[in-house]
């Protein structure tokens, strides 16, 4: 679940290149949010409806709050130019603290000059995982330099949860940055990694990035992946593969991906074939944006195991 913030009152920041792209635009049609209110408002009213969503969950569901570190130069010093948006941690920690039902997914961008420090606190405050986006945070896993980064990271006991693939949604700063063949490194230092998304989008000059995480899982039992917006209409092609190849979900979590559930990227109505009309009907009359895509996964045959398997990152 994605923690959104646009007020410096909150530390939040967003730059004028992603404030004009087409995904911020669309957020804005299809988020809760009144856009002519201050941007205090804003952020205050997208949380409002953040939490009410996950209360209004199933008992049993909860939802792991996702940071965003910036871009930091050979300095450590953090570039405000080239940093697409930043929720910082403090934000964050303040929001999961009004919900029992929301856990921290912090970010720490490795290049900056309190990046151990900050992997410390962000442990003892109780973050899940350390979450990165790669090809927008200049960040190369493969970079030798990171190893101290990650052996710290394997001492407070926090997994990496890192976008893989092509970056559509925010502006990158090199797409290469999001190969998944980069986390190697990581997952020879023994760092628990997750690739975000399953790698669905992007490719090198060997293949599909989403092929070469599947042929990963052979090789680092350490590895898993996670099947959020594998639901949207332009992949659905790599959850049917999933579904067809049904041992692969043993090693994925769920995500939700949330906010990016509003119709009409996904919906059950893409999955007609896998269940009837009736059914597809039945889900999308849920209110419930996550119930009902949980709904739709597990009616077209992803197993409960894969949806449940998250609870084991919170213990």
């Amino acid at each position: 679940m994605h923690l959104i913030g646009l007020s410096p009152k909150n530390g939040c920041y967003v730059n004028n290149k992603t404030q004009k792209s087409i995904v911020y635009r669309l957020q804005k049609l299809f988020l809760k949010i009144d856009s002519n209110g201050s941007l205090e408002d804003q952020d205050r009213q997208y949380v409002d409806w953040l939490i009410s969503t996950i209360e209004s969950s199933p008992d049993h569901h909860s939802g792991i709050l996702l940071a965003m570190d910036g871009v930091y130069d050979a300095s450590g010093r953090l570039d405000e130019v080239q940093t697409p948006f930043l929720i910082p941690n403090d934000y964050l920690f303040n929001i999961t603290d009004r919900s029992q039902k929301l856990f921290p997914g912090a970010s720490v961008n490795p290049h900056r000059r309190d990046a151990l420090t900050e992997l410390d606190r962000v442990a003892e405050k109780g973050a899940i995982f350390i979450k990165w986006i790669p090809n927008s945070q200049a960040i190369d896993p493969s970079d030798k330099k990171l190893i101290p980064f990650y052996r710290k990271m394997v001492e407070v006991g926090l997994p990496l949860l890192s976008h893989c693939g092509t970056e559509y949604a925010i502006p990158a700063y090199d797409q290469k940055l999001g190969n998944p063949k980069l986390l190697q490194l990581p997952l020879e230092e023994e760092v628990k990694v997750i690739v975000a998304h399953c790698a669905v989008e992007g490719r090198d000059e060997n293949g599909s990035y989403f092929f070469h995480f599947l042929e990963m899982l052979e090789s680092y039992p350490n590895l898993m992946g996670e099947i959020s917006a594998l639901s949207l209409l332009h992949k659905i092609h790599r959850l049917r593969y999933l579904l067809d190849n049904p041992s692969y979900f043993d090693r994925l979590y769920y995500g939700s991906d949330f906010p990016l559930q509003f119709f009409p990227a996904t919906s059950p109505y893409y999955f007609l074939g896998r269940m009837t009309l009736e059914e597809a009907a039945e889900i999308q009359a849920i209110d419930n944006v996550l119930a009902r895509n949980v709904a739709t996964l597990y009616k077209i045959g992803v197993p409960r195991d894969c949806l449940e398997r998250g609870l084991e990152l919170l213990k």
